[in-house]
Parts: C-alpha cells; sequence; structure tokens
C-alpha cells in the first residue's frame, strides 16, 4: 500500500467536506477501532483505483442504512472522480441531520465508507471510457451541469416518475442517464423531467419495497427526510413503493452496457487497540533465577 495515498486521504478526511455544500450537523465519533478501519477501507479503495489503467471516474455503493430486511446490502451511491492532484473526490448528494433537504458533497474516500467499512464490502462499477469521459465533463469544479440535475427537496422513498422530491440514489442515476446520453451524442439531458423522461424509454426498472401501515403513519408524523405524496394512489393504499436503489442503478447500467466492468472492496475488520496492560498480559513471563 502506497504511504503517499494515505498521507493524501488523512488530509482529505481532515479538511471539512468541500464546498459544494456545509455541514450543519454535529459531527458525529466514531470509535477509534473503526475509525482506522474507515482509513484502511478507503485507502485499500484509492490503491485499487489507482491499479486500474485510464480510470478517473467509478460509481461506488456503500453499506451505510441497514436494508436487509428488504433484501438490500448496499444504500447509498456516489461517484468517485480522481482530481488534479491524483487522489480521490466523493461527489454524492447527502442529507444531512434527517431534514427535509439535501445538498451536493464532494469529500474524501473516508467519509464514504465511513461505519459500514467494518460491515459492508464496497461495490464499485468502472463506466465504459465514454462513459467515464462524459462523467468527467459532468461532474469537473462546480458541476454545473450535474447540480441542475439536483432537487433540493429530499425524500428517502422519492418516487422514481416524478421531480417533486429527490433521494441521494436517485441523483446519482440521472447524473449517469446524462452522461449516458452524451457519451451516444443524444440531445442533453439539461433538467430532472428530462432526464426521468429518458430513463423511463431507455427501461429504467426502479425496485419495490414494501412498507407496513405502522411504519409509514411512524414516517408520515415524525420524520422530516421522508414523503410519499409523489407516489401514486395505489402505492401509497398497497405500501408497495417504487424507489431507486443501488441494486436497481446497477442492473440499468449494466444492462444499458455502461459499466465494463464491476468490482469489489472488501470490508475491513477493527484490530483492538493495544494497551499496556493486554501487552503485559501477552508477554511470556521470565523464570525466576535460582
Amino acid at each position: 500500500m502506497k504511504s503517499h495515498t494515505t498521507l493524501l486521504l488523512a488530509v482529505l478526511i481532515a479538511a471539512p467536506a468541500t464546498a459544494l455544500a456545509q455541514q450543519t450537523c454535529s459531527p458525529r465519533y466514531p470509535p477509534p477501532t473503526t475509525i482506522a478501519a474507515m482509513f484502511d477501507m478507503a485507502a485499500v479503495t484509492a490503491d485499487t483505483l489507482d491499479a486500474l489503467p485510464d480510470v478517473d471516474v467509478a460509481i461506488a455503493a456503500r453499506g451505510g442504512q441497514d436494508l436487509s430486511k428488504y433484501g438490500l446490502r448496499h444504500s447509498h451511491l456516489a461517484f468517485l472522480v480522481r482530481n488534479d492532484a491524483g487522489s480521490w473526490d466523493v461527489v454524492h448528494l447527502l442529507n444531512r441531520c434527517k431534514s427535509d433537504s439535501s445538498d451536493l458533497y464532494r469529500e474524501g474516500l473516508v467519509n464514504l465508507v465511513g461505519e459500514s467499512s467494518i460491515s459492508t464490502d464496497l461495490r464499485v462499477g468502472i463506466p465504459t471510457p465514454e462513459v467515464r469521459a462524459a462523467l468527467k465533463t459532468l461532474l469537473a469544479g462546480a458541476a454545473p451541469q450535474a447540480r441542475a440535475l439536483h432537487q433540493p427537496r429530499y425524500s428517502m422513498l422519492a418516487y422514481p416518475g416524478s421531480s417533486e422530491y429527490q433521494n441521494s440514489n436517485q441523483w446519482i442515476l440521472e447524473v449517469a442517464a446524462a452522461a449516458m446520453a452524451r457519451a451516444a451524442g443524444e440531445a442533453p439531458l439539461a433538467d430532472r423531467d428530462t432526464a426521468l423522461a429518458w430513463l423511463k424509454q431507455k427501461g429504467y426498472l426502479p425496485a419495490r419495497m414494501h412498507i407496513g401501515i405502522g411504519k409509514r403513519l411512524g414516517a408520515r408524523f415524525f420524520a422530516d427526510n421522508v414523503a410519499v405524496t409523489d407516489h401514486p394512489a395505489s402505492e401509497r393504499i398497497s405500501g408497495n413503493y417504487s424507489v431507486v436503489t443501488v441494486e436497481s442503478v446497477f442492473d440499468f447500467l449494466h444492462r444499458s452496457g455502461a459499466l465494463e466492468r464491476e468490482l469489489a472492496v472488501a470490508h475491513q475488520t477493527p484490530v483492538p487497540a493495544t494497551t499496556a496492560s493486554n501487552m503485559e498480559a501477552a508477554m511470556p513471563q521470565q523464570e525466576a533465577s535460582p
């Protein structure tokens, strides 16, 4: 593993998220062993991507929220973009503090892998060269074209056929769609309605998640980051909601030929901190002198 990569990652995580947005939440501090695992996984991810010739953009999915009850292993998508210094930026949509709004962030790899680095592999898709080139253009600098596809009104269950709300995975899907259209020489997808229509035409299929009446009522009255008013009445009544998931995005990208390969970065096992007491206990006892 390259030492310069680790140093660059340390600088990235020590600095605030580069300002596509400002963080307003109080920071959370995981245990030291988890933080070490986060840095290890970020370093392995950077080294894995560095070893791929000519790859400067990738799409990654982390564990994040536990969606195992829905049969889902990953919950959050992000773009990984090589910057001018040669290190990797994470560009993604985040909903801070479970509020009703979101913003776009550019930050370090450690921020992406997070605490799920100890439990879930990172899923990484490598787009084709043409799609990579288009994504690199769309995500450059302040990313005005990608920002035009951002809807700040956030809902975790945003309906894939409506531009009223948006979740993190929707933004990744719609920017990827804009890159695919650009790579194919098609008309630009300049706004969300155009991107959603393009995705429908190309056969994108959202996932279905069943949410029971109890959870629906709780979300409706107590969660600012969940809204279902954009869904058809049939889905609100049945509780079977169409949602953009990591799996549905990867399935669409594979079917469309937008990915040239996929790989996984293994999660890291936390190493217990070594203390003076357990070091002493681990040392062999010397025999007494005669």
